[in-house]
């Protein structure tokens, strides 16, 4: 069976594991400094390849295909219900239900799905809008790293096709991260993913908040299930430090009563191994393994990576020209054959074959000619190759940086108040600009916090801040000059 090979990048470390089969051979990690990854954004996609070029190279890893897994942070997970509709128009169908359900701006997402199995004349589709930003960062910094990355998954469907159960609820937590799913019929009806203050917080009170959220989440499945709600026979299981904290479980249930234990692992490993550590990694290796009809693992398998990120296929013209070249030579070498058994069949029609042989050396010529044609054609084809690779590059970066900027503008608009009131926004290719007055010196100070706990900035920075007196000398308005970087 052959092996293979997943990568996780969370927010403070690089996972891999390889496996054969069920048998984990390999598994390594290593620490991220701090803010090299925040909340699944890779903000330095050349150090995080560089420390996974490292990871490998350390632990004589074959560097190849990978399936990698992008933190579920920022996602929104949904269960659509269509009208059977035709093949050709279902990708439009899913895509126009997709902007009416999902809560935040499709375009700043890529929209990833999977049909399930329905009842005749209707199609449920399970749907996962991903952030563009996180799902770019992880993609190119994999691709940075000299990886193939074969398939890219999401962490908290990962997680739920580890629980080998119909009906479930999975909790699991690593460091500030937390994924809560709930698991029907093989299929997570619900998926949460947050992050936690993890630095303002004592064990027993991150305990407490993800009891809040999880009895959140069972409120609101069985809110919208009033028909099959949530019960005590509906098993917990516990995967990441949760696993290693069986003394708060009962905490973690609160006024529950459901049984409780640790997402037992899938696979077959050496002494050393801990599970909860890399229980993502080998969701991510079981969607490569054969399904049997002993296993209910969860039935999602969606590879969220955008189509323009896979693989080209073989050119048109790469078939065509040495088709052609095959066709006229096959026709040249038949002509020759023929015209020589008619010359040794009747010598009496030896002026009509010389007629033919000077046909066919003018044919040759103008073969010849043609097969320069084809060549050169062939090396303007190869040549254009990468220019029309280029400019695919470049047009795909003036996206992105078009679509950054006008976010970036919208959020400035946005998030400012009924006090402050803007002048000029500039963008100079690499920092903004962003000029304006405030009623008072709190409110433009507050509008400046404001921008910076965005999080859409690497710094904001007030670089001045002017009192200016009106007609009113009590009542004076304050003029800003922010730098955004």
């Amino acid at each position: 069976m052959a092996k293979t090979t997943t990568l996780y990048i969370e927010d403070a470390a690089i996972k891999v594991l390889v496996n054969n089969g069920k048998k984990v051979e390999k598994w390594a990690s290593a620490p991220l400094e701090a803010g090299l990854v925040i909340d699944g954004l890779i903000q330095d996609e050349t150090k995080v390849s560089e420390e996974i070029k490292s990871l490998f190279s350390r632990e004589k890893i074959p560097t190849g295909r990978v399936i990698a897994a992008m933190s579920g942070l920022k996602s929104i997970f949904r269960i659509i219900s269509l009208p059977a509709v035709p093949k050709n128009i279902l990708d439009e169908a899913i895509k126009n239900e997709a902007n009416r359900v999902i809560p935040t701006p499709m375009d700043q997402n890529y929209l990833s799905y999977q049909v399930l199995p329905s009842a005749q004349g209707e199609v449920k589709v399970f749907i996962v809008a991903h952030p563009k930003n996180t799902t770019d960062s992880v993609i190119k910094t994999i691709n940075k790293a000299g990886l193939r990355l074969e398939v890219l998954d999401i962490a908290p469907l990962a997680l739920c096709r580890c629980a080998n159960l119909e009906k479930v609820i999975i909790v699991s937590n690593w460091l500030d991260n937390v994924d809560i799913a709930v698991i029907i019929g093989r299929i997570p009806e619900v998926i949460r993913s947050l992050s936690l203050p993890v630095e303002s917080q004592s064990v027993a009170e991150r305990i407490s908040t993800i009891a809040e959220e999880l009895n959140r989440t069972i409120t609101f499945y069985n809110s919208s299930h009033a028909e099959s709600p949530l019960d005590e026979s509906v098993p917990v299981l516990v995967s990441g430090e949760l696993a290693n904290e069986q003394d708060s479980w009962s905490s973690l249930l609160d006024e529950l009563s459901n049984q409780i234990s640790s997402l037992p692992s899938p696979f077959i490993a050496g002494e050393g191994f801990d599970p909860s550590v890399y229980i993502v990694n080998m969701g991510m290796a079981l969607r490569a393994l054969p399904s049997g009809t002993e296993h209910q693992n969860s039935l999602i398998n969606i590879n969220a990576m955008p189509g323009f990120y896979k693989p080209k296929g073989t050119s048109l013209a790469s078939i065509l020209v040495p088709t052609v070249i095959v066709l006229l030579v096959g026709g040249l070498v038949w002509g020759w054959f023929y015209i020589d058994d008619m010359k040794q069949k009747n010598n009496v029609l030896e002026p009509q074959v010389q007629e033919q042989e000077a046909t066919l050396i003018q044919k040759r010529a103008e073969l010849s000619a043609l097969n320069s044609q084809i060549a050169e054609t062939q090396k303007s084809l190869d040549a254009t190759d990468p220019v029309v690779t280029a400019l695919n590059d470049m047009l795909w970066d003036m996206y992105q940086g078009r679509e950054a900027i006008t976010g970036d503008y919208k959020a400035i608009y946005n998030l400012h108040s009924s006090n402050i009131a803007l002048s000029t926004i500039d963008f100079d290719g690499e920092s903004i600009t962003v000029t304006g007055y405030g009623l008072t010196k709190t409110a433009v100070l507050e509008y400046a916090g404001i921008l910076r706990g965005s999080n859409r900035w690497l710094e904001v920075v007030v670089i001045s801040m002017d009192k200016i007196l009106t007609e009113d000398p009590n009542m004076p308005i304050y003029s800003f000059n922010f730098l955004l970087k």
